[in-house]
């Protein structure tokens, strides 16, 4: 951040002024304010808590020849970087296993787990920092009076993480039973059951105004009607998952050398989704958190219901123990796609060769093994993705009531998707697996993918299910895996991975004007960044505005400048003032993609007697990532380039004519102290920030994942003690990172982790660094 200009607007100094850092030097402002600090504070290193966390595990084993046991019981507790904020886990578990005779036993298992805390919002957190000027303390944030300490209409974030809470309490239990039943040798029956459920209760609370001396008002602490009158929202969410899976297999040993399994069996997946939200807001009392007390109540209720079931078979055969051949088919009936498209089938198939075994090799190959597969992989949809009815209208005063178009709107006609793959794969071991590689190449076709795709807000509509056309991935997967040095007391264990992956979209729905935006992130001046999906380019394109390039008048009446490839190697369009040109929003330029050009790590374990060491690197190259918090810093003013604000320069590039721009301009705000020209809001918030070249970046990265060092008590220590072994280790976790990314952390997103929708960095907060010490102890 720059730490050069404090708090005004157009180099006009004001302490209470709602731009952060568009006023004068640091040293002008100390002459026009006494009480200004001598240096600007730094609050987006200060606003972060040092987090910390507390785990405790206990664990039991033992049992019978017929009964055996594992339970446990642990506890977690986290305090969080983002104020206010933290997390808490007790978990207990049990499974058994159980033989009744020879011909019938079982296992069962349960797992029952509490768990949650105080949640932040971190992206409203870290926009919040962009609006606090670092001429003030941001931890000076509370008054005598309870209330906040702020300057101007500015609030402050603090405050707001301990006054506007969302807090939720977990119950999840998880149990299984299964039985079989072997009334043959060559005959296995097998039945399993299991059940996941879980309650969610979550509740939002935020203080209201109380009229106080110098009290001001937070406005994020209120509802719409009401500013800063305080609510008190209420989430109920309740979830059941029922799984009950029948298998029968048959074996037969034809003779000594092929032998082979058949399996059928059927599942049956069923689920039940219930929420209510009752939302309170302007409370009658400032600080009672009952919805009795708010004036202005909202309420809703959703209700989900799902069922999978299948049908399956496969058939196993052996050869000599070196060949083996696998072949399965599956059929599907869901609850979520209309009759027609309901019941779909895929198959698999995969041929092992272990010719190590086989043929004779030479003496320093151990193991050698060929991998082909072909497999077909079936997917449906998500509940009422065929539904055209009607929901709630949630905007209408309380006590009315109403209904309108959902927020998704489905498609009948709805086919499931389908993915197709085929493996190849080569595993090898040498000297004695001192050294060993796995090599295994794929190419994958998905056809009548399924995604929710945005639609205009005429319709009533927010997004439309779609089968969106078809996508193909080619990639390669390399494991090496060595023993560089083994002793009698230490060993040195190094592997390698490396992986790449190369997609194409091969097409999509012809009514859809070739072109899907998935998704969507906001940006100042119309630098919104986009993910398109278009034929013949890959999956997770980043599109934005950027600055024009210069065409030829032959050139333009041929559409060249429309396209969406953005040509570096021409010059800048610089306009009649001096400054580059913006491009129209209507044509997107292609920025970059976020899947990463190859992806790699590096894993080391040094063993020596009981001291073991681990080292873990990673990497992802020639990814990008949209900076969100990038251009909001720029647009305020904040980041370290905007020092050159006074600045005068000639942009290079060409005017409209082709002739090369000798004009000189001001980079500042308002008039030009040495010619008199009022260059208005500045080139910054003019200019740059429209540009979303400037905030798609190349988000490659090397991290030291993680350094572990670990030491066991030698047992000599603990003879005839009660304690039967003991381990000490210090782990340290996310150490060192390297990249050229200006944001948080590449590995940053706006979007839940395993969502097919990345490169939206947000202004989520901070990745951490994390040390872990730890005692593991046996009786």
């Amino acid at each position: 951040m720059q730490d050069t200009y404090s708090q005004g607007w157009q180099g006009v100094y004001n302490k209470d002024d709602f731009w952060p850092a568009f006023g004068p030097t640091v040293e002008e402002a100390i002459k026009l304010d006494p009480t200004h600090p001598a240096q600007l504070y730094k609050p987006f290193e200060e606003a972060f808590d040092t987090g910390n966390q507390f785990r405790n595990s206990l664990s039991f084993s033992g049992g019978s020849e017929k009964f055996t046991f594992l339970t446990s019981i642990s506890q977690l507790k986290h305090n969080g970087v983002l104020p206010a904020t933290d997390f808490k886990n007790l978990q207990a578990r049990l499974n058994t296993n159980f033989t009744i005779n020879e011909k019938l036993k079982g296992t069962s298992s349960i797992s029952v787990n509490n768990s949650g805390g105080y949640r932040g919002n971190a992206n409203r957190y870290a926009e919040q920092l962009i609006y606090w000027s670092p001429r003030h303390n941001i931890r000076d944030y509370v008054l005598e009076n309870g209330t906040m300490n702020s300057y101007g209409e500015t609030d402050n974030p603090i405050y707001i993480a301990h006054t506007n809470r969302f807090k939720d309490d977990v119950l999840r239990v998880i149990g299984g039973f299964d039985l079989t039943y072997s009334p043959a040798k060559w005959v296995d029956l097998m039945y399993r059951i299991g059940v996941d459920t879980y309650r969610d209760d979550r509740e939002a609370t935020a203080i209201g105004f109380q009229g106080l001396t110098d009290e001001r008002i937070v406005y994020d602490n209120g509802v719409e009607g009401a500013d800063g009158r305080g609510f008190y929202n209420v989430y109920n969410n309740n979830y059941r998952a029922l799984n009950s899976t029948f298998i029968a297999t048959f074996k037969h040993q034809f003779n000594e050398d092929f032998g082979g399994k058949v399996r059928v069996g059927q599942d049956i997946y069923d689920q039940v989704t219930k929420r209510n939200a009752t939302e309170g807001g302007d409370l009658t009392v400032y600080d009672w958190f009952d919805l009795g007390n708010a004036n202005i109540l909202k309420s809703s209720s959703y209700n989900e219901k799902y069922r999978l079931m299948g049908f399956f078979g496969e058939l196993e055969m052996t050869y000599k123990d070196y060949l083996f051949l696998t072949l399965t088919s599956r059929t599907d009936i869901t609850s979520t796609l209309n009759p027609k498209n309901r019941a779909f089938t895929y198959n698999s198939a995969s041929l092992s060769y272990v010719f190590s075994d086989h043929i004779k090799l030479p003496e320093v190959i151990n193991f050698s093994k060929l991998r082909l597969s072909y497999a077909g992989i079936g997917k449906d949809a998500a509940p009422y993705s065929t539904s055209k009815g009607f929901g709630p209208y949630t905007s209408l005063p309380t006590g009315y009531i109403g209904f309108t178009r959902p927020a998704l709107l489905g498609d009948e006609n709805l086919k499931p998707e389908f993915t197709n793959t085929i493996e190849a794969g080569l595993e090898m071991k040498f000297y004695n697996s001192r050294l060993g590689f796995d090599l295994n190449f794929y190419n994958s076709v998905s056809k009548d993918q399924i995604i929710k795709v945005p639609v205009t807000s005429t319709t009533g509509y927010v997004t439309a299910a779609i089968n969106a056309g078809s996508i193909r991935n080619r990639g390669l997967e390399i494991t090496l895996n060595t023993v560089p040095v083994k002793k009698e007391n230490f060993t040195w264990n190094s592997d390698i991975n490396f992986s790449f992956n190369r997609n194409k979209v091969l097409e999509i729905r012809e009514d859809l004007d070739d072109e899907i935006v998935v998704s969507s992130e906001f940006g100042y001046l119309s630098s919104t960044v986009s993910m398109r999906i278009k034929p013949g380019e890959s999956y997770g394109t980043l599109y934005g505005r950027t600055y024009k390039r210069y065409y030829t008048p032959d050139e333009i009446a041929q559409g060249l400048d429309k396209t969406s490839e953005y040509d570096e190697s021409r010059p800048l369009l610089i306009g009649a003032n001096g400054f580059p040109v913006l491009e129209s929003t209507s044509v997107p330029k292609k920025l970059g993609n976020v899947q990463p050009s190859w992806i790699g790590g590096w894993n080391n374990t040094f063993n020596y007697k009981s001291l073991s060491l681990n080292v873990l690197f990673d990497a992802r190259v020639g990814q990008y990532r949209y900076n969100q918090l990038g251009n909001f810093m720029a647009a305020f003013g904040e980041a370290d380039y905007t020092e050159n604000r006074n600045d005068y320069t000639v942009f290079d590039g060409v005017t409209a004519d082709g002739n090369k721009n000798t004009k000189e301009v001001w980079l500042g705000q308002g008039k030009d102290p040495k010619n008199d020209v009022n260059y208005g809001n500045g080139y910054y918030r003019d200019y740059y920030r429209g540009n979303s070249q400037f905030f798609v970046e190349d988000a490659s990265w090397l991290r030291l994942r993680s350094v572990s060092i670990g030491y066991g008590l030698p047992q000599q220590w603990l003879e005839n003690k009660f304690i039967k072994n003991a381990r000490i280790s210090v782990t340290g976790n996310n150490l060192l990172l390297w990249t050229k990314y200006s944001g948080y952390d590449p590995e940053n997103s706006t979007t839940a982790s395993g969502s097919n929708i990345e490169g939206f960095a947000g202004m989520t907060y901070p990745a951490v660094r994390s040390f872990l010490f730890s005692l593991n102890v046996g009786f």
